[in-house]
């Protein structure tokens, strides 16, 4: 083997293995179970269109606290693949195998918004939880302000409610 033919062996096989390493994907929801938190996903930039399913869906949670965004078929999503084998966490146990970076370790841990659908955000340093036409909304100001507003009703169910002005 000559000079060149040995460093375009060498970069050539690691342009492949780089190749077959996932690290993150935006995809499109196929199917989802928002009970059991996973999704089949399509890689839009897969030429080849090989689903990854069986998905966990990762979102805001502690030990009391959860945030659940309702994934539905045809949304586009962020999937990243974990350094490391996923299924002793997910599973409780075992021997984990010795892949890094596989479809097979792949989560879904959000949304992706298209330059070319822009959102009219009138509140844009607010923390807000809202439906795409902001009409339906949570909203936390910078200052502690805290505003509920919707187009239909406000609804609070608690054994006593008691507001402080």
């Amino acid at each position: 083997m000559t000079k060149t033919s040995m460093t375009q062996f060498v970069s050539d096989t690691i342009d492949e293995s780089l190749m077959n390493m996932n690290t993150c994907l935006i995809c499109e929801v196929l199917e989802v179970d928002m009970n059991l938190y996973k999704a089949d996903v399509l890689p839009l930039n897969d030429p080849e269109g090989t689903p990854i399913l069986d998905v966990p869906i990762a979102f805001h949670q502690t030990d009391q606290f959860v945030i659940q965004v309702p994934y539905k078929k045809g949304d586009v999503v962020l999937v990243v693949c974990s350094q490391a084998d996923i299924d002793p966490l997910l599973f409780g146990g075992g021997e984990a195998a010795s892949r890094s970076f596989s479809a097979n370790d792949a989560l879904v841990v959000g949304g992706v918004h298209y330059f070319t659908k822009p959102l009219q955000n009138e509140h844009p340093d607010d923390l807000m939880i809202s439906d795409k036409t902001f009409k339906n909304k949570i909203r936390i100001t910078p200052d502690g302000e805290v505003h509920l507003e919707s187009e239909n009703a406000i609804i609070a169910k608690a054994p006593t409610i008691q507001l402080n002005p």
